[in-house]
């Protein structure tokens, strides 16, 4: 049996949810979030006493990561070497490899794929099985190129594995080495090792074609990537584990005004209502319902920041656990319904009242005054109905869209 830890996308030096105003504790907390996850997979890879360790690219968030993010990945790896854990690693779009960037010497049991031409590594594990790792590294911010058509057919070893770093699609439709199931199933390697897409993914009927998510969220897109597969591979079976090692939890919760008489309740009642899942550190968002009742002036101090200020400042008094970092009003189900039959009758008195040509050039002969643009238009008798076409289905686009996601 071999076992292995599969990482990747950890975005090391990554910030989160851009430039959220975090007060100072948070900040720190954030700040440290990063290096602790990469602690707590190495911890993992310690505990389950795993034959080594990949991280299948975006382990750093740029190609010129921080001497503090380098010394301290390196720190964490030599932790590894000590235990004789080997480290292979490709580098993704995010990290792409350039060798001056690094000040450091990689620790001797951390192997690289450092060419955008596929190699392969082969070892033997203390069992005495043999196994063989096939992977290339991004070397620019893009690959075109179908890699995976150049990853040489089943070496004969015990265990061939592909580390991949890119997305399902073809030449024609992607930038990051795009690939199909189909093409590496047809490789009969045990295992593919993949990045660059954060959500953990599964894409091949036999689950060995695998993206194991983010280990750390850094949107709120991202709050259900957080974990790192422990794989085990045996001659005739194996199974993959997905372990959680995520530092920050993003969470949404909805919290009820409809028994709000008096704004002064306002703290009480959030306080009564918030309750993070666990003990982890969790970045909160709070959808307000049933508000309406509290008049325009609280409206103003929601959208203003305020009562976002206030909470923040009254929360931290009881506890350290979570952070309020957005309150949102949802409206309800008629308003929102009102919202969008307006949107859809305005939207079609738009089009009636821009109907007849002379409405319609009128409109453009401001827009392009020029004396060309307006003989273009004469001479162009299609364009008016084949703009307002073109312009009424991309609305209709938007306004599924919306009734798609209420």
């Amino acid at each position: 049996m071999v076992k292995f830890i599969h990482a990747a996308d950890l975005h090391v030096d990554r910030s989160f949810e851009g430039s959220i105003p975090f007060d100072k504790r948070v900040q720190k907390k954030l700040l440290q979030a990063n290096q602790m996850v990469l602690k707590n997979i190495v911890d993992q890879a310690v505990f389950h006493e795993v034959d080594f360790v990949l991280f299948a690219g975006d382990t750093f968030h740029q190609n010129k990561p921080s001497l503090k993010t380098q010394k301290y990945f390196f720190e964490q790896m030599e932790r590894l070497n000590k235990l004789n854990i080997s480290v292979y690693m490709i580098f993704g779009n995010h990290d792409y490899y350039q060798k001056e960037r690094y000040w450091f010497d990689f620790p001797e049991n951390v192997h690289l794929f450092v060419n955008e031409e596929v190699k392969t590594n082969e070892f033997k594990l203390n069992s005495g099985e043999k196994v063989a790792i096939s992977a290339f590294s991004y070397c620019h911010p893009w690959i075109q190129q179908e890699k995976v058509l150049e990853f040489p057919s089943r070496a004969n070893v015990d265990y061939h594995i592909g580390m991949y770093h890119g997305e399902l699609g073809t030449r024609d439709h992607g930038n990051y080495a795009p690939f199909s199931s189909n093409q590496m199933q047809e490789k009969n390697y045990d295992y593919w090792a993949l990045g660059h897409i954060h959500v953990p993914t599964v894409l091949s009927t036999n689950g060995r074609i695998v993206y194991p998510g983010a280990p750390q969220g850094h949107t709120r897109k991202e709050q259900t990537s957080i974990s790192v597969s422990l794989v085990e591979l045996k001659k005739s079976a194996y199974q993959t584990i997905p372990i959680e090692v995520a530092e920050v939890y993003w969470y949404r919760q909805k919290i009820s005004f409809e028994h709000i008489r008096t704004t002064n309740e306002i703290f009480s009642m959030v306080q009564r209502q918030l309750e993070v899942p666990n003990n982890k550190f969790h970045l909160v968002e709070l959808e307000i319902t049933n508000y309406e009742h509290l008049g325009i002036d609280f409206v103003e101090r929601i959208n203003s920041g305020e009562v976002l200020e206030y909470l923040i400042g009254e929360l931290s008094k009881y506890t350290s656990n979570f952070f309020i970092w957005r309150i949102s009003l949802m409206k309800n189900t008629a308003q929102k319904q009102t919202i969008l039959t307006v949107s859809k009758n305005l939207k079609h008195q738009l089009f009636e009242s821009y109907q007849t040509s002379q409405d319609f050039k009128q409109i453009l002969s401001e827009l392009y005054s020029h004396p060309g643009a307006i003989k273009l238009l004469n001479e162009l008798p299609d364009y008016q109905s084949e703009t307002l076409i073109a312009a009424q289905e991309l609305i209709n686009q938007d306004f599924q869209f919306e009734e798609d996601n209420e």
